[in-house]
């Protein structure tokens, strides 16, 4: 077994765990602050992968202008929501610059390899159909 399959499978248990426990704790005790902060977080997730898929569908950009274009856009969204939310404030918008840069900083590793392992998988399949 893989560490990239390790990892896979134990990020999806976590999610099923963490949504198992959420729909009992509402059932049980109603939407807690808590609770309600995790919703807000899994809606924006949907938001940003929503606006990450649409940029990357019909937008033809390099590689580093597609992450300029994709910060921007999405510290647009964050701050949006996080003012719709109350979690920023005009004396503390700035943060949402700061966490979406962490997150593209934790996230170019993974992606990059993503594309590496894209960018064989075609050189392969190129190189098997000149040889046929």
């Amino acid at each position: 077994m893989s560490i990239k399959k390790l990892l896979k499978d134990s990020l999806i248990l976590a999610a099923l765990m963490i949504l198992v426990v959420f729909a009992v704790s509402v059932i049980w005790s109603g939407v807690t602050e808590e609770i309600g902060l995790v919703i807000r977080l899994f809606i924006l997730a949907f938001m940003i992968t929503l606006a990450n898929t649409l940029l990357d569908e019909y937008c033809s950009l390099t590689m580093i202008m597609s992450y300029v274009v994709k910060y921007f856009a999405i510290s647009a969204l964050v701050l949006l929501y996080g003012f719709i939310a109350g979690w920023f404030f005009a004396s503390n918008f700035w943060m949402a610059f700061i966490y979406v840069g962490v997150v593209f900083i934790l996230a170019y590793p993974i992606d990059s390899f993503r594309v590496k392992k894209d960018i064989e998988y075609i050189n392969t399949q190129i190189a098997g159909r000149k040889t046929s």
